[in-house]
């Protein structure tokens, strides 16, 4: 089986062909014809075929969908190809200083479109009902996609042949689809075509490729689908290093010409910072695959401004000095991101005397908070992401069986602001009503991890919350409310249920 697969990576057919087999000649097996067939001359000049190994004799083959049946078909396919090619990654990799020097002939393979690809992104109506989905919905509170430049070009069917292209609208069609009630599980044919096709495109080195692979791991986050989802983020932040982003020392993979491909880059990089901080809201200490944002790096400009196309250079601000006047959305995002970044390291150190850097963060927190709170149209998603903050700071002297063991006043600060978070969600979900009201595609999953620790704190028969009880009904009726998007949140309830039993038996 080795010797096979080595003949293979060689350019060499496992097997003799099916002249030489037949007529029982010597065969050297050469692809794509072996020397016996390319030394017949015309006419008698035949075409050299192998035969493929059967999947259904393999021992080791588990496939079990025709999607996993085609993806099995093509690599089969694949072993035609010569695999001694120099491409631009490899390149990249192994000697960038090439690619400075001069011009380098390169070997680009554009792989195949499967039909089932093109079975699921549909017509031209389809795609463009899709995108207008994704633009309507999830772009309102995660914009890392330029809408103009995309409406201008990948909605052309001119570039829907362009394997990338085919990857991020199919990537649009998976992170706007909803669960179906009678197929619960979020692993669907769709979310594997994606993984498939990722692999199959990713040598490509495009940013769409990027994009899309960012939207596969929000569609995992937002679904509870783990470890895949801190995986893909991994996957995600290593490929923005290969094709240069936010980083001074590498060569970048492709040029870019205007301020609009500059902001989008930054905004897929800042993209993968807030799933990197976030993936980890519940379990501090794994390390990030994005480096912590520096005080003079770029926040995204206005969110308006990149949807139209007109950036200029007086939209740009820095971390350490924002514009107060832009409310971007998502630069406020960032901002808490990166606040979240602190607090997950914060809370993972094993080091004492932090009380400074500890109080600074809660200041920093409640400022941030109060200035989100104190609009005419307070953004509830940045809301619920600085909620999801300032609960992982306390969630150590939160939770059941802990609070005895960590210094009292840590614990009073976290019952004060579990009362504090308690008081606001009355004011604002119970008696506005202003997030039940909304369509449930537009909702992130930002909000989620904080209701779950408030649930599980009112929960507690000791808890006297003042309107905790009607509190805890309404976050339990906006999970279920959620979870008609985003899976995560049956979830979530499905561990509150976990954590009642186990109170009530011990």
């Amino acid at each position: 089986m080795q010797a096979s697969r080595l003949e293979s990576s060689l350019g060499k057919a496992p097997k003799a062909c099916k002249f030489c087999r037949l007529r029982k000649k010597k065969c050297n097996k050469a692809l794509p014809r072996c020397g016996f067939c390319a030394r017949q001359a015309p006419p008698r000049n035949r075409l050299c075929e192998y035969w493929k190994p059967n999947a259904a004799t393999n021992t080791h083959s588990t496939i079990a969908s025709p999607a996993e049946r085609e993806w099995s078909s093509l690599l089969l396919d694949q072993e035609r190809l010569h695999a001694q090619a120099v491409d631009l990654p490899t390149i990249l990799f192994l000697d960038p200083d090439l690619l400075r020097l001069g011009q380098v002939e390169t070997i680009h393979t554009v792989p195949t479109i499967p039909k089932i690809v093109l079975q699921f992104l549909g017509g031209l109506d389809e795609i463009r009902l899709t995108a207008d989905k994704f633009f309507g919905h999830i772009h309102q509170w995660m914009p890392f996609i330029s809408k103009k430049r995309f409406y201008d070009l990948y909605m052309q069917p001119s570039f829907h042949s362009r394997p990338d292209v085919a990857l991020l609208l199919l990537a649009l069609k998976l992170i706007t689809t909803l669960p179906l009630p009678h197929l619960p599980n979020p692993r669907t044919v769709l979310y594997h075509t994606v993984k498939h096709f990722y692999l199959e495109v990713e040598s490509s080195f495009s940013l769409l490729v990027l994009q899309a692979g960012i939207l596969v791991a929000l569609y995992e986050l937002g679904h509870g689908i783990y470890p895949a989802a801190f995986l893909s983020i991994g996957q995600c932040g290593r490929y923005a290093h290969a094709l240069g982003i936010n980083t001074s020392q590498t060569v970048p993979a492709t040029r870019v010409l205007t301020l609009v491909e500059v902001e989008e880059r930054r905004r897929v990089w800042w993209a993968i910072v807030i799933l990197d901080r976030f993936v980890s809201i519940g379990c501090p200490g794994r390390p990030f695959i994005a480096t912590h944002p520096r005080l003079d790096d770029l926040l995204p400009v206005n969110d308006a401004t990149f949807d139209l196309g007109m950036i200029v250079l007086d939209d740009f601000s820095t971390l350490s000095s924002p514009k107060t006047g832009h409310m971007s959305k998502f630069s406020l995002l960032c901002q808490a991101a990166h606040l979240l970044g602190q607090v997950l390291q914060h809370v993972s150190s094993d080091s004492a005397g932090q009380d400074i850097a500890w109080v600074q963060l809660y200041r920093t927190l409640q400022s941030m908070l109060t200035a989100a709170l104190d609009v005419d149209h307070p953004d509830y998603d940045q809301i619920t992401f600085v909620y999801s903050a300032l609960v992982a700071l306390y969630t150590p002297y939160l939770s059941s069986g802990k609070t005895e063991n960590h210094n009292s006043d840590y614990s009073r600060r976290a019952r004060d602001v579990l009362h504090q978070i308690t008081g606001r969600i009355s004011a604002n979900l119970v008696g506005r009503r202003c997030f039940l009201g909304r369509d449930p595609e537009d909702v992130s999953p930002w909000g989620l991890y904080f209701a779950y620790r408030i649930c599980g704190v009112l929960m507690r028969p000791s808890e006297r919350a003042l309107h905790g009880a009607e509190v805890l009904k309404s976050l339990l009726e906006a999970f279920q409310i959620i979870s008609v998007k985003w899976n995560v949140a049956t979830v979530y309830l499905e561990l509150l249920e976990a954590r009642k039993a186990i109170s009530l038996g011990a």
